[in-house]
């Protein structure tokens, strides 16, 4: 059986569901990816390794994380903070727009003295993160997360990284640039995007993203760009190839790279041809961004599992 570690931030995720109404449910780039890995491999146990609070509604949000099939044993609890909290507006197009509410929210101090002897001592075949998850970190707990990744992966698990630029939650692009580097240099596999690389780096084309990846060492690379589909590049010395998504109307894009992640790496963990992963991983984001919020409901994802192989 896989044992996948997703490591990053769970929210609260508000979107308005009706004039002066709120919807509230949780997401988080991270646990969005758990929550599609943990339905598209029933078999594998999917962990979450974050932190929450002690007050009614991280109760509540590892309750939500649980019914989603993820494992919540790896979570910590600080009772001196609270989840952090975003709310999605969308336009006609199905295009995002997010305000956090997280400064405070007690996965910024995740991976203390306890919670890092408790990864110590478990055992995983995958671990996976983003750049957000290093965002949200101060600098001695971005060492404690990649020295995490990097024990795991002498110990025979793979590392997957989602750069995930998100420009607000950085000190400064110097800084996002240095973590980014140093977390691509212990990857195996890169989900990168090319609009995030393009903010981050200012690159012009996903070939060039996919170029910087390869130099870092990276073995697999997806380079994510919307409706043009996906640049990869997983077999040393053979050119890349770009793998075509499907034409979707989409209602609601977020999680699209998060979803897409999931249906990828689950080709990889179910030894499908990486072409064929990243084609996994488009037919998944086509099905999610066709629902509102981060995670739609398990009825609208239920036959992608007999496509993945389960």
């Amino acid at each position: 059986m896989h044992t996948i570690w997703s490591i990053g931030e769970a929210m609260v995720e508000l979107r308005h569901a009706a004039p002066g109404s709120l919807a509230q449910t949780f997401g988080g780039d991270t646990l969005n990816t758990a929550v599609y890995l943990a339905r598209l491999l029933p078999q594998a146990q999917v962990r979450y390794v974050s932190a929450v609070g002690t007050d009614p509604l991280s109760a509540e949000l590892l309750a939500f994380i649980a019914t989603q099939g993820v494992d919540t044993a790896l979570i910590a609890r600080d009772p001196e903070r609270l989840p952090g909290l975003y709310l999605i507006e969308t336009d006609a197009a199905g295009e995002r727009r997010f305000h956090y509410w997280r400064s405070a929210a007690a996965a910024r101090h995740m991976l203390g003295a306890a919670q890092g002897a408790t990864l110590d001592a478990a055992a995983c075949e995958l671990v996976y993160f983003s750049g957000v998850s290093l965002a949200i970190l101060d600098d001695a707990r971005r060492e404690r997360l990649l020295g995490l990744a990097a024990r795991k992966r002498a110990a025979g698990a793979r590392v997957a990284f989602d750069s995930n630029y998100r420009p607000r939650l950085w000190e400064d692009v110097a800084s996002a640039r240095r973590w980014n580097a140093a977390a691509l240099a212990l990857t195996d596999i890169a989900l990168l995007t090319f609009d995030d690389e393009a903010a981050l780096h200012g690159d012009t084309d996903p070939a060039t993203v996919l170029a910087r990846a390869r130099a870092a060492g990276v073995g697999t690379v997806v380079v994510k760009h919307g409706a043009a589909g996906c640049l990869l590049a997983a077999d040393a010395g053979a050119p890349p190839v770009t793998v075509p998504t499907e034409a979707v109307t989409p209602v609601d894009t977020t999680a699209a790279g998060d979803s897409f992640n999931a249906g990828f790496l689950t080709g990889i963990a179910r030894g499908l041809p990486p072409a064929a992963a990243a084609a996994l991983g488009h037919r998944v984001a086509g099905r999610v961004i066709r629902h509102p919020g981060a995670i739609v409901p398990v009825a609208a994802t239920a036959d992608l599992v007999d496509a993945a192989g389960a």
